[in-house]
């Protein structure tokens, strides 16, 4: 359990998993050499397509560069033994256990993985990557599990512009404490900087990253 690979599941593989996977995988590279490999896919998505046009210009604000992403379903052979798979949703990790039930133990959704690993007790458990997924996995078998959809990432397909922005917040949110968590793991080394940190908002990303006024201006026309 807990080996060196992130996959990152949500339904069609457009907008949710790439998005968080872009997120983590940018910025794990700036922490170590030996951060885990992430990716993504999607319980029921049509290979070969690409990203939703909302996520890339999404991803744009936060330095990612989502345009090449093609989406990859979810089947037989793409997880493997010691994979961390994060979900979007508690229904993703069905079905993903339903794949590969040995599993059981490093498939959590991505809420639920970043509320328990903000805990202490968790971060002082773990020296590693894999260390964190175990710790991750006992304090949920010790109960600190949620009993409503507050551990799911909304899904914000067809939906207003305010979903958009709540799908931002707790995308950004989450990612954010686990590599807050992961900072802190000896096996990684120093922690992290601020400005490696992710931006919990569009405008704390342009203004971490020095984006002039002008220009800020300019995107929101």
């Amino acid at each position: 359990m807990g080996g060196n690979r992130i996959v990152v599941v949500c339904t069609a593989n457009m907008i949710r998993s790439p998005f968080i996977a872009g997120l983590l995988s940018s910025r794990l590279s700036v922490m170590t050499d030996d951060a885990p490999q992430v990716e993504s896919a999607g319980t029921a998505a049509r290979p070969g397509d690409e990203a939703a046009s909302e996520v890339v210009g999404l991803g744009r604000t936060f330095g990612l560069e989502l345009s090449a992403h093609r989406t990859r379903r979810l089947a037989d052979g793409v997880l493997a033994t010691g994979d961390t798979v994060l979900c979007a949703e508690r229904a993703h990790r069905r079905v993903v256990l339903d794949l590969r039930p040995d599993l059981l133990s490093s498939v959590f959704t991505v809420r639920e993985f970043a509320r328990l690993v903000d805990d202490e007790a968790v971060q002082a458990a773990a020296s590693d990557w894999a260390g964190l997924v175990r710790a991750a996995s006992r304090a949920r078998l010790a109960g600190r599990t949620a009993v409503d959809d507050v551990d799911d990432v909304i899904d914000p397909v067809g939906r207003p512009a305010e979903v958009w922005t709540e799908f931002e917040r707790q995308a950004t949110r989450a990612v954010s404490t686990i590599l807050g968590a992961m900072a802190g793991l000896p096996a990684l080394g120093s922690p992290l900087e601020t400005t490696q940190r992710v931006a919990g908002t569009r405008r704390e990303y342009r203004t971490r990253h020095g984006v002039p006024a002008s220009r800020r201006a300019a995107r929101r026309g």
